[in-house]
């Protein structure tokens, strides 16, 4: 289970280790000006966020870069958000990662749950975003759909 404060590398030497006490996000988007904004809007809220442009890219960023919570879209090319939040929750290393699953249309949201997704955020992304991302770091999330 993520505690809210990022898991440490054991590579990172003290100054390293206090630049990674904020917790980590992964943004995904294909869309580059949707993950763009959502990362800027992150990085004010003060998050340590690092972006990938598929579940592929994303793969091998948390195989690289520990995360505490990965936001992906649900439609990209190559590796959707459902394969991705199926890889990380498949694999012991990852399976505490919360998986943030984005989409513009209709999905299922049982199905969603039932693969591991914390939550459903409907774009376009609610203002409060950084506070939604908060809650679910801090286990406070009231319910697995945010609002649109």
């Amino acid at each position: 289970m993520s505690t809210g404060v990022s898991r440490l590398e054991a590579s990172e030497t003290g100054g390293e280790a206090a630049a990674r006490l904020r917790p980590r996000v992964l943004v995904v988007d294909d869309e580059d000006l949707v993950r763009m904004v959502v990362a800027r809007t992150l990085r004010r809220s003060g998050f340590d966020v690092v972006e990938a442009r598929d579940g592929l890219d994303a793969l091998t960023c948390i195989a690289t870069s520990a995360s505490d919570l990965v936001l992906t879209d649900l439609n990209m090319p190559r590796c959707n958000g459902e394969r991705l939040c199926l890889e990380i929750k498949r694999q012991h290393a990852t399976a505490d990662i919360r998986v943030v699953m984005m989409t513009g249309g209709p999905l299922d949201e049982t199905r969603m749950r039932e693969i591991g997704c914390a939550a459903v955020i409907y774009k376009p992304l609610p203002d409060r975003l950084p506070e939604l991302i908060a809650a679910i770091l801090h286990d406070a999330a009231p319910a697995s759909r945010m609002p649109r």
